[in-house]
């Protein structure tokens, strides 16, 4: 087992903003606190450190080959602009 197989992480989120923590404590106590701000904090589902860790790997991989694809279509369009006399 990794290190990363034994942590849970621990969340909630307020709003657009997400607040992680790796202590059940941390998570509970920081989350009474938004309560009595009145944030209105909503519970996400702790979850083991590596699936996030595996999720991030898989949208970083996704990520990489689409800006690949726009840099290569980037690239076509410069070339095909290179091949138009603009000088008239």
């Amino acid at each position: 087992m990794t290190s990363a197989e034994q942590y849970m992480v621990y969340y909630f989120d307020v709003g657009e903003q997400s607040y992680y923590f790796l202590d059940e404590q941390a998570a509970n106590q920081a989350f009474t606190e938004a309560e009595l701000r009145g944030e209105l904090p909503m519970w996400g589902e702790p979850t083991p450190l590596a699936t996030l860790l595996e999720i991030k790997d898989a949208l970083l991989a996704k990520f990489t080959k689409r800006i690949a694809f726009l840099e290569l279509q980037l690239e076509r369009a410069e070339m095909s602009h290179l091949d138009f006399d603009l000088g008239g």
